[in-house]
């Protein structure tokens, strides 16, 4: 296996996190991605995936794909050989890179080149690097600057992140904004509502909490923890994220480690997906 890391700093940061290399066999046939509260893009310098959205339908992507923010999971199906370079954008990233991208990519998995500009640069460039330490130079360079983003969403996200419990109505009074206003903006912006990336931002650090705990996992404690009401409140979260209640979520990922919290090893298509499978 093969994986570095770089983290962003300055004014690349506003748009990316990180930037990584990856080379692995896949850990199972296929593999579930829980939503995450930050988007990616991927250059693929393997064969290609094959991607199933929760209804089943499958999109075959192959060089470089884009995931915007999701509030559902997806399920891929990956090359014999994981060989690709990441980047883990901000939720507001690619409305940095690109007017209008970040809404047009939410909930959907699609060709980098159908929203942003020097993609096909990008992957010409890293097929042609001499190794996988120069691909990464290259996509931590192609970050570049970034065009500005609505302050008021900006300022909006970061209290949401301080504190995703926070109703939605009081983050807009502190903006100074109505709550209408206030949603129509973070939509224009990432694509989804600011109550679906609160949600989904609690949901992730929930995940987060149960590999950081050790051990079987108090299910009241952490639930609590996260903000959650009572044990059916996280359970019905769980359902609609992962598909799973956490306990059979825990005993699936338990054998790979921390490593697959949010990206969990299958052996087989879900259901739901599995009808796409073979209808394509």
């Amino acid at each position: 296996m093969i994986f570095e890391e770089r983290r962003l700093s300055g004014a690349a940061s506003a748009v990316a996190t990180r930037a990584w290399v990856l080379e692995t066999e896949p850990l199972g046939a296929y593999e579930k991605i829980l939503p995450l509260p930050f988007a990616h893009l991927i250059v693929n310098l393997s064969d290609p995936y094959r991607i199933f959205d929760r209804d089943g339908r499958a999109t075959d992507v192959a060089d470089a794909f884009v995931s915007g923010l999701q509030s559902a999971y997806l399920v891929i199906e990956a090359p014999a050989l994981i060989r690709h370079v990441g980047l883990e954008l901000t939720p507001l990233g690619l409305e940095a890179l690109q007017t209008g991208s970040g809404r047009r990519a939410a909930g959907r998995v699609q060709d980098a080149r159908a929203l942003l500009s020097g993609i096909d640069d990008l992957v010409t460039g890293m097929r042609s690097a001499p190794d996988l330490d120069a691909a990464l130079d290259l996509m931590v360079g192609w970050v570049g600057g970034s065009q500005a983003v609505d302050p008021l969403v900006a300022a909006g996200l970061r209290l949401l992140e301080e504190e995703p419990t926070r109703a939605i109505s009081g983050v807009a009074a502190a903006l100074e904004l109505p709550v209408s206003g206030f949603i129509s903006r973070f939509r224009a912006a990432t694509g989804v509502t600011p109550k679906q990336h609160a949600m989904v931002l609690r949901f992730h650090r929930f995940v987060d909490a149960v590999h950081e705990a050790g051990g079987v996992p108090s299910w009241a404690d952490l639930a609590a923890a996260a903000g959650y009401y009572d044990q059916p409140h996280v359970i019905r979260a769980f359902r609609r994220f992962s598909g799973w209640t956490p306990s059979e979520y825990f005993r699936l990922v338990t054998e790979y480690g921390p490593g697959a919290a949010h990206f969990v090893p299958l052996e087989q298509v879900p259901v739901s997906a599995a009808a796409g499978h073979a209808r394509s």
